[in-house]
């Protein structure tokens, strides 16, 4: 009870810190970036035995998630090309498949964060501090752009990594981007 009670007021001090100064970019962090992430950082937490066996499975399904996810979003922008180039398009017609990726990508922040929750359950005090830091230093990347610089980024360069597909959708519509979701709401977000 002690722990639950520690890990929920060490994320709600968290989200209090940085919820004001990175309110846009945490809706931006996306599983595709950070998973890849994920091998290189558990180095860093000396990790136990049993630790090292739940990361492994939970990075090992994340890493079989998102492959699927790119390549269900490839049939989808073949399909929507496909369909754009038809005779009589109607464009009303192509938005269920879009609704129906928005919908699976919902589901699939929803999993990835109680995976990775998981794993959070996992982790002693100090391996919890060391995961907020982490998160929290992606977090000012983004923030930061890719010159190193505060402010706006340029078009299309949302997180100095992601540039051609233009804006939010990371598919050229809203909630279309992939999502790590940290922040939920938008589809986008581990």
């Amino acid at each position: 009870m002690k722990l639950i009670r520690t890990a929920r007021a060490a994320w709600l001090i968290l989200a209090m810190a940085v919820a004001p100064a990175f309110a846009v970019p945490v809706m931006d962090m996306r599983a595709e970036d950070l998973v890849p992430m994920a091998s290189e950082f558990r180095k860093s937490l000396n990790l136990n035995a049993n630790q090292q066996t739940l990361w492994a499975k939970v990075e090992s399904q994340s890493k079989a998630l998102l492959r699927e996810r790119k390549a269900r979003r490839e049939r989808l922008q073949e399909a929507t090309k496909l369909g754009l180039q038809a005779q009589n398009v109607e464009l009303r017609d192509l938005q269920a498949g879009l609704e129906a990726e928005q919908a699976a990508t919902a589901a699939e922040d929803r999993q990835l964060r109680q995976w990775w929750l998981g794993i959070n359950d996992a982790l002693d005090d100090s391996q919890r501090q060391a995961a907020a830091k982490f998160l929290v230093d992606q977090l000012i990347r983004m923030e930061e752009g890719p010159g190193g610089s505060r402010g706006e980024r340029p078009s299309g360069e949302e997180g100095g990594h992601r540039g051609g597909h233009g804006g939010r959708g990371g598919m050229g519509g809203p909630g279309g981007g992939a999502g790590v979701s940290i922040g939920g709401g938008s589809g986008r977000g581990m």
